[in-house]
């Protein structure tokens, strides 16, 4: 192999692995970011932690994401208490959700017991993506 062609290769095989790390960069937000504007590329993550109290019965529940620019990935709740220590111990709520193509989108977050509906939201949650 000529040695232009090695370099050649080598330079593709370099672009080619940075830019499948830059495409799974993960951003992570928590309750600091309600209310801004962050920039992912597309292909990128974005984990969304949000503290809650499991034993009140509230829970945040994800608002009319947009499948087209976004999709959810895992939900977890990070550090439960064991069963026999629920009272009063918050945990925290994972959302990882791929940002799929460029555009502009947003996450709306509400925290609310299912029963009482979203109306009687204690908490919100908003933050506007522009995916690159």
């Amino acid at each position: 192999m000529a040695a232009g062609s090695f370099i050649l290769v080598l330079a593709f095989t370099f672009i080619l692995f940075n830019s499948q790390l830059i495409a799974e960069e993960t951003v992570i937000v928590n309750k600091d970011f309600n209310g801004r504007e962050i920039k992912v590329r597309a292909g990128g993550m974005i984990r969304v932690d949000l503290e809650e109290i499991g034993s009140t019965g509230y829970s945040w529940i994800m608002q009319d994401l947009d499948n087209e620019l976004f999709e959810v990935v895992s939900v977890r709740t990070e550090n439960p208490p064991p069963a026999s220590d629920v009272t009063g111990k918050p945990v925290i709520k994972t959302w990882e959700i791929r940002a799929k193509k460029a555009g502009l989108g947003e996450i709306r977050i509400l925290q609310y017991r299912p029963w009482e509906g979203k109306e009687k939201a204690a908490g919100s949650f908003f933050l506007k993506i522009r995916i690159i």
